[in-house]
């Protein structure tokens, strides 16, 4: 029988079977515009071909505006880049992809994960005429992979042989008690977990419960103490030098200072305190902290300070550095039940490069060291690799919270130092801290300044308690200043109002009834932009922490203070230039 004549093959339609094609392709010219796409990366882009043919490629696919993060459009261009550059195909990383919804879809982006790879076609004369953008999408590979469920459904193939049917099933029943011990376990952990972390909830709380306590209570004797030296001072002025009265104010007023001291350390626990960064001299922080260590660990312990001499500045806060010495003096009080010595030392060191890569998370230059040892029980390598966790503690019941080493960790980091720790159940524990050295010198503050600048501006005074304002009404006067008086913000703004003339400066306390500081600032500056703001408080609440504490017009004196170091900064304000009265 014959064989039918065969047909010729019918005609390819390329074109046909390229947008037909199951892949996700894009055909660009090398300006990016888009020449051909398949049906597969329209429906995965949710877009029309007559939507986007002709039409440049990073006119039609942006970054969602609303990610500052994403970087799908960068990564495309260098991609494409490259391939014009080098005239070889480039792949690009899984990277996220914003892709844009139309609006009968709802609108807004949808977040998918690509693996692309651009690559060129060349004509006959080696020139790119167009480049084929190939995507893969890994959608769901990456979101199961960041749901960590991938790792549980990887498991080996069932093998094939007959005769690893037993080992297979063997395997499977293993894994499935290794499974129930592992939840078992888990189980066991996370009521552990629940149990410690309901103890620490019940630490923090009562912790907060006496921060606000101490916070309170510094508050209310910052005031008193703000009374007190404001009119020993005031009365150390008008007696002369050789009046025998002079010494017993001015044994008033380092009482008052001391007091002041104790008020910061209240601050400083209770985590209200204004941090003020500049140039200190441990060696002065040392001395001044003296009485209260000695106090603070008791008669059975020695204290000894050695400072260096020629010790160079650090820039830090005060408080915290206080807080430092404070907690560690604690800790090495209660590793010493029975007495000891407890040495605080100062030196200056410059760290090495072989200092450095010894130790992790150290850097070369010159450091002011801290050094506080004890001769206590000291600690063992377990105690000692947890010691910095918040909550962590070896004291028994009610008898430490698990946070003053924390603390201490991220104070000298807040300030780019760092520490070092040794300790030994035989020797005791000695704690290293390095802080950068800073440029320039500490400033001394007199105590009694020689001239303190007068002045005949009229003041805004704003503060609710009595003997305060009394005390610093008096104060300005003393300098020259004309004084009107308010007792909380709604009176000072109706005060304000009424005044015909100008008014220099406001001075203003930060927390009253009705309205406060802040407050009475913003509405101020609402009215009248160029008012200058004195802000003062004994009590640094979080009120004082807003814009306005920022505001270039504005400036904080920390009660309690003596009337000339108002006056000094009063005056400070007026002749500061770019601001003029209100």
């Amino acid at each position: 029988m014959a064989r039918p004549p065969s047909r010729p093959p019918p005609a390819l339609d390329f074109r046909a079977l390229f947008e037909s094609s199951p892949g996700l392709y894009l055909v660009l010219t090398p300006d990016f515009t888009i020449a051909a796409v398949s049906d597969a990366y329209l429906s995965a882009t949710m877009t029309r071909r007559e939507e986007i043919i002709g039409r440049g490629l990073f006119e039609i696919f942006q970054d969602d505006p609303s990610d500052p993060k994403a970087s799908g459009e960068d990564n495309r261009r260098a991609s494409l880049g490259r391939v014009l550059a080098l005239k070889r195909p480039d792949a690009m990383a899984v990277k996220k992809y914003d892709i844009p919804r139309s609006e009968s879809e709802g609108g807004g982006f949808e977040e998918r994960y690509w693996s692309p790879v651009n690559s060129p076609i060349l004509d006959a004369g080696g020139n790119i005429s167009f480049i084929i953008h190939r995507v893969e999408d890994v959608t769901e590979f990456v979101r199961l992979k960041l749901r960590r469920t991938e790792e549980d459904r990887l498991t080996e193939e069932v093998r094939t042989r007959a005769g690893m049917v037993e080992a297979e099933i063997f395997r499977r029943a293993q894994e499935i008690q290794d499974q129930l011990q592992t939840e078992a376990e888990e189980r066991r952990k996370t009521e552990d977990a629940l149990r410690v972390s309901e103890e620490q909830l019940r630490q923090v709380q009562k912790m907060e419960a006496i921060g606000t306590l101490a916070g309170g209570v510094a508050h209310d004797f910052n005031n008193l103490l703000t009374t007190i030296m404001g009119y020993s001072q005031l009365l150390a002025m008008r007696l002369s030098s050789d009046d025998p009265s002079l010494h017993d104010i001015e044994e008033i007023l380092k009482a008052a200072t001391r007091a002041s001291m104790l008020t910061r350390q209240l601050l400083a626990f209770s985590r209200r305190e204004v941090v003020q960064p500049r140039l200190v001299d441990l060696n002065s922080i040392v001395a001044e902290m003296g009485r209260m260590l000695r106090r603070l660990i008791g008669e059975s312990i020695d204290l000894v300070v050695v400072p260096a001499e020629g010790l160079w500045a650090v820039k830090a806060d005060t408080g915290h550095i206080e807080q430092v010495i404070m907690n560690l003096s604690v800790n090495a009080r209660d590793a010493m039940p029975d007495g000891g010595r407890l040495t605080i030392e100062t030196s200056n060191i410059e760290l090495g490069e072989v200092y450095v890569g010894e130790h992790i998370g150290a850097s070369p230059g010159q450091y002011v060291l801290l050094v506080v040892s004890d001769t206590g029980t000291g600690m063992d390598a377990e105690t000692k690799a947890r010691m910095f966790e918040p909550f962590f503690t070896t004291k028994g019941p009610g008898k430490g919270t698990g946070l003053g080493l924390s603390t201490v960790y991220g104070v000298v980091k807040q300030w780019g130092g760092t520490v070092e720790v040794y300790s030994d159940p035989r020797w005791g524990t000695t704690f290293k801290i390095y802080f950068p050295r800073a440029s320039g010198t500490v400033e001394r503050e007199s105590e009694f300044p020689v001239v303190v600048p007068r002045g005949s501006e009229t003041v805004l005074l704003v503060e609710d308690q009595d003997a305060v304002a009394a005390v610093i009404r008096a104060a300005l006067q003393h300098y020259g200043y004309q004084v009107l008086e308010a007792r909380h913000g709604d009176e000072a703004l109706a005060l304000r109002e009424r005044h015909e003339g100008t008014i220099a400066l406001v001075v203003t306390d930060v927390v009253m009834p009705v309205m406060g500081g802040p407050e009475l600032a913003k509405r101020l500056w609402a009215r009248w932009p160029e008012t200058k703001v004195l802000f003062m408080s004994g009590y640094t609440e979080r009120a004082f922490s807003s814009h306005a504490a920022l505001d270039p017009r504005a400036s904080f004196l920390q009660k309690p203070f003596m009337p000339e170091a108002l006056a000094l900064r009063v005056r400070e304000m007026l002749d500061a230039k770019g601001v003029a009265t209100a």
